[in-house]
């Protein structure tokens, strides 16, 4: 729907404010989170002095992020998938020049994943980020485009390329958990796309023994195929989470400062500000932090919201005029669910340390104005528009699946 007086008050009228006022209210409380991170009672007044500003900086990249997601909502996202080729190349592009230009000053494990931006002082780009709304476009164009040819074998084939490639530059940044969101997020929105199950099943078939072959090599004290294919500092954090015993204390005090600070909060936690230092709690593991002040309580109210925020995404995308708009709220959808799961499996130990931050919450300008633009564009998608017959999850054949 295009912006001008005539559907101006319908616009108005129709906007998912319960939906802004869900991503709003978990942006803000983020910002509170990352103050208390660093400047709880108990934190070491160094700690205070040195990351003080974390807070601030957020609270812009919530303001802004909040500007980018009012700004998306208003053009019509068919505009921009319109350059959906455009919008792969230019994601490939960005992969491949933080291989080549990436900051190297953040830590020696994950020393490609910034680009830094001329003019704006410190603040810089994460490529990864942006390629996760970079490939919801493409894909629901794509497909969309190519319909009633894209499950045939070469095009799966095709478009299992076209996936694969920016996993595998995320990968080496080295990302393994974007890479794992990328991958994740791009099935949903070829299920949801008309992938054919008999698809699904064959993609089981081959899949299933290969993890658990990857399963059995992981048991092996030095695993004769995954290293070939996973970074050292990849295998080290899996290995602190399979054999916490055999590794470095260093490699799993993350881990345990985190369930330490879980295991405190209990039911209703120890109160606001009153928190112990756990690292990167700003970040990765922000969501230990919400638990040890406001417990199991608050914890699952941020989970609500969150959920809340899922679900109408998943509503926006069943009433969705077209099938474009379809996959691309499913695809903004399944992104959310996979970095929730991840995020909050990885500060409870049930996945390895990967990294993931916890959409919308954690610290980073990147993060932040990626999934603001990805819930813009959602929310224009479930603007009303009238239906478009030519395009729907069914071939021509009338075949469905």
């Amino acid at each position: 729907m295009s912006l001008n007086p005539a559907n101006l008050k319908q616009t108005v009228k129709s906007f998912d404010y319960p939906l802004v006022l869900a991503v709003l209210s978990v942006g803000i409380f983020g910002v509170v989170m990352i103050y208390t991170s660093v400047n709880a009672y108990a934190i070491p007044r160094v700690i205070r002095n040195d990351f003080h500003w974390l807070w601030t900086r957020q609270a812009a990249y919530v303001v802004t992020g909040a500007a980018l997601m009012m700004g998306f909502a208003l053009i019509d996202y068919r505009l921009i998938t319109r350059f959906y080729v455009y919008i792969y190349g230019v994601m490939i592009l960005l992969l491949v020049a933080v291989l080549v230009i990436g900051a190297d000053d953040v830590t020696e494990t994950a020393r490609w994943l910034w680009i830094p931006l001329p003019f704006i002082g410190e603040v810089s780009m994460q490529p990864s980020e942006f390629s996760k709304i970079f490939i919801i476009l493409f894909l629901a164009k794509f497909l969309d485009v190519y319909r009633d040819r894209f499950n045939r074998p070469f095009w799966l084939l095709f478009i299992a390329v076209l996936i694969i490639l920016p996993v595998v530059l995320v990968v080496q940044q080295p990302s393994l958990s974007a890479g794992m969101v990328i991958l994740s997020l791009s099935l949903v929105v070829l299920y949801v796309g008309g992938l054919y199950y008999r698809t699904i099943l064959g993609g089981i078939a081959v899949l299933f023994p290969l993890a658990v072959f990857a399963w059995i090599d992981m048991q092996r004290p030095a695993p004769i195929f995954l290293t070939r294919f996973l970074g050292n500092f990849q295998w080290q954090r899996i290995e602190a989470w399979l054999r916490p015993e055999a590794v470095n204390p260093d490699a799993i005090r993350q881990t345990q400062g985190s369930l330490e600070a879980i295991g405190l909060g209990g039911l209703t936690g120890r109160g606001f500000l009153n928190n112990s230092y756990v690292i990167n709690g700003h970040n990765d593991f922000i969501f230990s932090v919400v638990a040890e002040q406001f417990g199991f309580i608050g914890s699952v109210l941020l989970l609500s919201v969150t959920a809340f925020i899922i679900v109408r995404c998943v509503f926006i995308a069943r009433r969705a005029a077209d099938t474009e708009g379809r996959l691309i709220a499913a695809g903004v959808a399944g992104m959310l669910i996979f970095e929730t799961f991840f995020h909050v499996g990885v500060v409870t130990n049930l996945l390895p340390n990967t990294g993931m931050p916890f959409p919308f919450f954690s610290y980073g300008g990147s993060m932040i104005w990626v999934h603001m633009m990805a819930i813009g564009i959602v929310l224009n998608v479930g603007l009303p528009r009238k239906p478009n017959p030519s395009t729907s999850v069914y071939s021509k054949s009338g075949k469905e699946r």
